[in-house]
């Protein structure tokens, strides 16, 4: 049982859990809780480590004879320690970055641009992934997806969906082959007018600064979400949830 701060894999996954640069040099992010590992397992994902201790429940310990890896057992109070959130589960697994193809033609994607807030991003994964977005890009203003806190608002979708990080040449790309729509606050076209079954790309921009001048010279239209009551706009989640929904009640009909 590992009951030191100081033990290699302790330090690793610590690492792991706190720095960007880590997680993209080692291809690899942690996974923390029952929940999680059930999509991993479920997605067919292979871990590369298990921790685990004596807080673990049967079937948290079924899930852990599925993964064909390396599994050591950690004091409760240190994987306590160690772990992202208030109090473990019992179980912590190290995954590769999912590798998903992205399709050759895009039919429908979603670029979010400096979303920062781990919470946001991680709920417009989990609802891309629900709505059966194709694709789902991030300009590097944004928060890391493989961060602990967007990894748990996720809830699985890295597992679902292509994801990976774009630039202006890319998006240059995508703006000419698909329909480019700029979610917007104050003007543009209502959503349910706008033709959403066309092969398009949505950007959702940050509160706080909003979609970079680098995409506002794209072609493209505003997309607007009408509100008829007195708020002046909504957070960048719930804008991009009622923009997926949307899209699939029109590709639905």
């Amino acid at each position: 049982m590992l009951t030191s701060m100081q033990n290699s894999k302790i330090q690793w996954v610590r690492t792991l859990l706190a720095h960007k640069k880590e997680r993209h040099q080692e291809k690899a992010f942690v996974c923390e809780g029952i929940r999680l590992a059930e999509e991993a397992i479920r997605h067919q994902q292979r871990p590369l480590l298990a921790f685990y201790s004596s807080a673990l429940t049967e079937r948290g310990k079924a899930l852990l004879e599925q993964c064909d890896c390396e599994k050591l057992e950690v004091a409760a109070e240190l994987l306590d320690r160690i772990s992202a959130t208030e109090t473990s589960q019992g179980l912590l697994l190290v995954i590769p970055f999912p590798e998903i193809s992205f399709p050759e033609q895009i039919n429908c994607c979603m670029v979010l641009d400096g979303i920062q807030d781990p919470g946001n991003f991680g709920t417009i994964l989990r609802a891309a992934a629900a709505f059966g977005l194709q694709s789902l890009l991030y300009t590097s203003g944004c928060v890391d997806p493989y961060s602990p806190k967007v990894v748990r608002s996720a809830m699985g979708a890295h597992f679902q969906l292509p994801l990976r990080q774009t630039n202006p040449a890319e998006i240059e790309v995508l703006a000419q082959n698909t329909h480019l729509y700029l979610a917007e606050a104050q003007s543009g076209i209502p959503c349910w007018q706008a033709d959403l079954r066309q092969p398009i790309t949505v950007v959702i921009g940050s509160e706080a600064f909003g979609i970079a001048q680098s995409i506002r010279q794209l072609p493209h239209q505003n997309l607007l979400i009408p509100m008829p009551g007195a708020m002046e706009s909504l957070n960048a989640a719930m804008s991009a949830n009622i923009l997926l929904y949307e899209i699939a009640r029109q590709r639905s009909a």
